[in-house]
């Protein structure tokens, strides 16, 4: 279930963190969700700077969601910096 937690982040990933039984698919499914909504936020943002800008968060942001999809799928749990440990340790204590 993990995997497919960034299919369509961050509906999927809600899904994966409130259906989600082991605390391995409700960490991927927050981590989902934290993509699914700043990635959006940082191409508008990048937006107002210029078009390269946003080209780059656009490439960017696909690089971490197939990277984090991947990998998650090979079995590998890589985490976001920074607010990585947070989600594993809200993922356990939901």
């Amino acid at each position: 279930m993990a995997p497919l937690a960034y299919l369509v982040p961050p509906v999927s990933g809600a899904i994966a963190f409130f259906l989600g039984v082991s605390p391995r698919a409700r960490f991927h499914g927050l981590q989902s969700v934290v993509i699914g909504v700043s990635w959006p936020v940082l191409l508008y943002v990048a937006s107002v700077l210029s078009s390269a800008a946003t080209q780059l968060v656009f490439v960017l942001g696909v690089i971490v969601w197939l990277g984090l999809l991947i990998s998650t799928a090979l079995g590998r749990d890589l985490r976001l910096p920074l607010i990585g440990v947070v989600l594993a340790r809200s993922a356990r204590l939901s």
